[in-house]
């Protein structure tokens, strides 16, 4: 056989390497392992349709199906005959772990040898049993050769196999297993009319593969990482020389000696097992047999006969039908063969998924509308169902059929790779067990209805193969954790590589964490105030007597009654004062501290509370709102950023949330107090507006006793005095790395003299963009709408006025208790995770409310007592899903995000757009309820799912990551905003084009004499020189020659001419007219540069299948671009 070099097309080198011989020999034997169970899948299923089988063990089914009449889907229900064949498998479960032992302790070689023998004497009591105990007992013996054979053959192969084509060679097992069904359905189809002991025959042929696996092993390799695991080192190194047909192993054998070392560490694999870092691979393996099964594959191949039975086909053509599918099932599986290692694991899962929902829906709805409880199909439906099963088989043959042991046996690193497999085998035999003991009694019970089970199963598994499951084309078994598991966006943070800054929770932060939190309490008891007064009548009789009258109407439009711009700028007006407080508060936080612009919006907000609590006129009112919101714009600039900066990186989350937390409690507090004072006439209004003065005074009292942050601190050069507060609350005097990253923070901000201008940067979009759209759909959830007019809505759906403030009271300590959930689990499950799971409950609550609220509440009149309260649970629903998500990480994720150099600028922007966003939503709500009525919440419903999208694919994991070191950690590493920044790499690179054009000048010519080269003098030029410049330096038009100095500017423009030389239309209207001491020079030899990556750029971008190609260098597009991308990189060469 002619060898296939293993090529590389990554970063990273592979091992040298080709397919022998030795290595498709190993493969073949090993893979009779898979024949042995895929022939004991086929005979299962056509034994039991054979009528001399279930007439010697099974009278009663034999006895049934002679009744013409009997039900279509429970004919076939028996125990005992679905314990025939689910014995084997709860037999291999319990092997699978025993074989775990022998694999790490003998071999993989020794176990598949032990699985053959254990097989053949389960095919010699089965094929003589004369009673049902009998056959059991030899199906239990069949089961420990499967377990034995499952867990190590797929073992062996991934061990053995390159790792270029592991996934091909890997899939001979499920390939074998195919082949198996194919052969036990044409012999069963043979036999069939010999009679009465045409089954014998059937069950006695399974004992073929097994001698051939039993025989075959003793002429197979060991391979090389059992033998080096079990300290035989020079024979590992000989097999693995054999195996790969060269002599330069080197890499390859050191890995897996490296690999051995540390799994030689583990004494318990099943203990490390356990451990956190061990949980993606084994809940991947875990999961990927669960799945696996529950596509219903198993049940439709042990039953295919019985089921082709069902729906109306003779038992000759059932036999038929299921050699058909067996020969589906093994050219489909060739496609995945073929395909596996091309395209990706990944791809041929999802597809397969799309295929198999499609073909079980179809196949359910035909089964649900033709086939009654007697009788059989017509035909034409029977026929679209055999070719139906035939495409869900195709799908699942190339994709969740091998690729559920591919996957499993490739991701473990050593250590735990017997072990971990062992679960794998063990979860897919008690699945296995599972539907199989159940299948015939589900079908009898569910009838169709079991292949939309089987389809609803299938979305579930499509949703974790596209958001969980990594790809492992081509990655080394012993290189997969460092390659695929600390690269993958979830599973990563199950890796703890970095090392975290020393420190504890100490004392000083939970106090200053408490006092800086009171800003929160402000901002939220205003907004529980601002909507209890507004449903207070003597507050609407002083103030708003317009809207005060109409509410006396009874027939007055319900969602009308508060529509009144007035009353909503009072609420509003506090917001459009607060974005432009931002703005003044950046410039204080970054010259003055966090701590004295906390004191500055406590100040402001006491003057608000003042005018606004002993307001005569609503012009004092308003007048009093606008100071509040000064209050608000302060408090909410600086305490986040201050909690970020205050916190330890591993629980910043928690802590930052917090002041979300406040919020809530103030909401609730305004609720509270709203319901007390609403009785109080006429001046409870006043006493709900004073009291907000409360948090602002402890605010502005206990930050005179808190520490300013470390990083404001070092910020405005109090260095000393800053490490001291770093030491005080971190409680640990070496703080010298975290203090380092600062300093390094710091000093990288002190080169930034205009933040704002500096935010405009290209590499600042990425947090900005993050920043301000979580601010627009924090917002457009329309939260604030409902927490600011909660009293007023439940009036509105017909509540009275007191069971309304109630009502508002039971949201707000839903809000309050929700907040914490968040605090709980934000540094856990991290970020996104939260926000995802919010938008689903938003957006369902949000419908629920709309569609109720569409259907029975009419223009006049009261919601039903029952749709009132359904309302009501719906807005606690609601509620809670955002206060553990997009209302608290809402404020975290830009306060974190930021380098420091643009943070206060940058978080500016954020409490500037929530600020406005919230004077929009609370200056046009009510109207917004008046004219879109209950369709206001299928808009904010709408404005979720854009939520959920962007939070899906946009926003990364921030969890546990230093603020100071979120550029290189988070920005740079993820798939989209990377392209956002020019690494140092690039400048570095860009610098050894200038010093090469210096130094070589004299080769090209300069000035105009340049331009009289010769076109062989040009070619010499630009083949060579200009080669030499595009290997090693990597620019683009971000880094034009403008920026040089004037000797480097010449020689740029000497490199474009030689380049253009040839080409003369270009050189006269480019180059023809300018002299390169001039600076013209600079002027076309930006232009040039600017428009080809404007056009590059414009063109890249503008078609969407393609991908940018910015900062590329031409003559490294293959090596640096398209072997890189995940689609293209699979049309290179290997």
């Amino acid at each position: 056989m002619p060898a296939v070099v293993i090529a590389n097309n990554g970063d990273v080198p592979e091992f040298e390497g080709r397919i022998t011989f030795n290595v498709i020999v190993c493969v073949v034997i090993a893979a009779c392992g898979g024949l042995m169970f895929g022939y004991d899948i086929g005979v299962s299923g056509g034994v039991t349709a054979m009528d001399d089988f279930l007439k010697k063990f099974f009278y009663e089914v034999w006895e049934r199906k002679q009744h013409a009449q009997e039900n279509n889907y429970c004919k076939y229900d028996n125990q005992k005959l679905q314990l025939f064949t689910s014995s084997l498998y709860i037999a291999a479960l319990i092997a699978s772990f025993i074989a775990s032992k022998t694999c790490s302790k003998y071999g993989r070689k020794p176990t598949m040898q032990l699985a053959s023998i254990f097989f053949i004497i389960g095919v010699a009591l089965t094929t003589f049993a004369v009673n049902i105990e009998m056959l059991i007992f030899g199906r239990l013996h069949l089961g420990l050769g499967v377990g034995f054979a499952n867990q190590a053959v797929p073992l062996f192969l991934s061990e053995l196999a390159p790792a270029k084509i592991r996934g091909a060679l890997n899939i001979s097992f499920q390939l074998f297993i195919t082949i198996g069904i194919l052969i036990a359905n044409v012999v069963n189809y043979a036999v069939g009319k010999i009679h009465p002991y045409g089954f014998r025959i059937s069950l006695g042929i399974a004992g073929v593969p097994a001698l051939l696996l039993c025989l075959g092993s003793l002429a197979i390799y060991e391979t090389p990482t059992s033998l080096i695991e079990r300290k035989k080192v020079e024979e590992g190194r000989a097999v693995l020389k054999k195996i790969r047909g060269v002599d330069n192993v080197d890499r390859e054998y050191d890995s897996i000696v490296h690999a051995c070392e540390v799994a030689s560490q583990i004494t318990q694999p099943y203990h490390k097992l356990m451990k956190r870092e061990s949980r993606p691979p084994l809940v991947i393996a875990i999961v990927m047999q669960v799945f696996q099964q529950f596509t219903g594959i198993n049940a439709i191949m042990f039953y295919a006969p019985v089921l082709f039975q069902t729906v109306g086909f003779g038992s000759d053509a059932a036999l038929l039908s299921s050699v058909i599918t067996g020969l589906v099932n093994v050219l489909s599986t060739f496609v995945s063969v073929v395909l596996v290692d091309r395209v990706g694991r990944r791809a041929l899962l999802l597809e397969a998924c799309v295929q198999m929902i499609i073909t079980q829906c179809i196949i359910g709805g035909i089964l649900m509308k033709d086939l009654k409880i007697t009788g059989n199909l017509p035909n034409g439906d029977a026929l679209v169902v055999v070719i139906m099963v035939c495409v869900f088989v195709a799908g699942f043959a190339w994709s969740w059929g091998p690729l559920g042991w591919l996957i499993p046996s490739e991701t473990f690193p050593l250590e735990t790779r017997t072990a971990g497999f062992s679960f794998a085998v063990s979860s897919n035999m008690l699945c296995t067990f599972v539907i199989a003991q159940a299948f015939l009694s589900m079908l009898c019970h569910l009838r169709s209805g079991i292949f939309f089970f089987f389809a609803a199963w299938i979305v579930v598994m499509g949703l974790f193969a596209l958001f969980l499951l990594p790809e492992t084309k081509g990655v080394p078994v012993d290189e997969m954790v460092d390659r695929v598991w600390k690269q993958h966006w979830f599973w990563k943070r199950f890796f703890n590589d970095e090392q975290a800054f020393e420190g504890r929770i100490t004392f000083n932060v939970i106090v200053c964490v408490v006092i800086a939190a009171c800003g929160g309490l402000m901002f939220g008891y205003d907004i529980g105030v601002s909507g209890g007064v507004t449903a207070m009548d003597d507050f609407l009789k002083k103030f708003f007597y317009e809207v005060w009258e109409r509410k006396q109407h009874a027939q007055e439009n319900n969602y009308c009654k508060y529509d009144n711009q007035k009353l909503q700028l009072f609420t509003s007006s506090l917001y459009i004062a607060a974005l432009i407080a931002s703005f003044i508060a950046s410039k204080t936080c970054s010259k003055y501290g966090r701590k004295p612009t906390m004191q500055l919006a406590s100040i402001f907000f006491i003057i608000g509370v003042a005018l606004t609590t002993c307001a005569v006129n609503i012009e004092m009112l308003i007048f009093g709102r606008l100071h509040l919101g000064l209050g608000v714009g302060f408090a909410n600039q600086a305490v986040p950023l201050f909690l970020s900066e205050l916190a330890p990186a591993k629980i910043r989350g928690a802590l930052n949330i917090s002041f979300q937390l406040f919020i809530t409690i103030g909401i609730l507090i305004a609720n509270v107090v709203n319901y007390a004072v609403g009785k109080i006439h006429p001046y409870g209004f006043r006493i709900s507006l004073g009291i907000a003065g409360v948090p602002a005074l402890l605010l502005c009292l206990g930050s005179l006793a808190i520490y300013e942050t470390p990083t404001s601190l070092i910020e405005r050069k109090k260095v000393e005095e800053g490490r001291a507060v770093l030491k005080k609350i971190r409680g640990v005097d070496n703080v010298d790395r975290e203090y380092d990253s600062i300093v390094h923070a710091c000093e990288v901000a002190s080169q930034i003299t205009q933040p704002y201008h500096k935010l405009m940067k290209r590499e600042s979009r990425p947090p900005l963009v993050i920043a301000i759209v979580m601010q627009v759909f924090q917002q457009f959830t329309g939260i604030n709408a409902i927490m600011f007019y909660a009293p007023v809505l439940f009036q509105t759906v017909g509540f009275g006025s007191d069971a309304a403030l109630l009502s508002s009271v039971i949201t707000g300590l839903v809000n309050v208790l929700s907040t914490f959930v968040s605090v709980v689990l934000v540094d856990r499950v991290g970020r996104r995770a939260l926000l995802l799971e919010a938008c689903v409950q938003m957006i369902i609550t949000q419908c629920i409310i709309g569609g109720i609220l569409m259907k029975d509440l009419k223009i006049t009149g009261n919601l039903p007592n029952g749709d009132a309260l359904v309302v009501v649970i719906m807005v606690c629903v609601f509620v809670a899903g955002f206060a553990w998500s997009w209302g608290p990480l809402g404020w975290l994720i830009p306060s974190e995000t930021f380098p420091l150099e643009t943070r206060t600028a940058g978080f500016s922007f954020a409490v500037s757009s929530n600020m406005l966003c919230t004077f929009v939503i609370a200056q046009a709500f009510l109207s917004m309820l008046c004219h879109l009525r209950s369709g206001i919440f299928f808009f904010f419903a709408a404005w979720i799912v854009v939520m959920g999208l962007f939070a899906l694919f946009l926003l990364p994991e921030t969890k546990g990551v230093p603020v100071d070191e979120m550029v290189d950690r988070v920005w740079k590493q993820h798939w989209f905003w990377k392209r956002f920044f020019n690494d140092e790499q690039a400048r570095q690179k860009a610098f050894l084009l200038t010093r090469w054009l210096t130094e070589s000048g004299s080769s090209i010519g300069s000035g105009r004499d340049s331009s009289r080269m010769n076109k062989s003098q040009a070619g010499q030029a630009s083949v060579q020189e200009n080669h030499e410049v595009l290997k090693h330096a990597h620019t683009s038009y971000r880094h034009p020659v403008a920026n040089l100095s004037s000797a480097y500017r010449n020689q740029c423009c000497n490199v474009l001419r030689a380049i253009t030389f040839s080409n003369n239309w270009i050189q006269k209207r480019f180059f023809g007219f300018v002299s390169c001491d001039h600076w013209n020079c600079k002027c076309a030899s930006t232009l040039v540069l600017f428009f080809a990556g404007w056009i590059l750029k414009m063109g890249f971008q503008c078609i969407s299948c393609l991908p940018e190609t910015k900062n590329v260098p031409i003559d490294l597009m293959v090596e640096r671009f398209w072997k890189q991308r995940r689609f293209w990189n699979r049309f290179m060469d290997k």
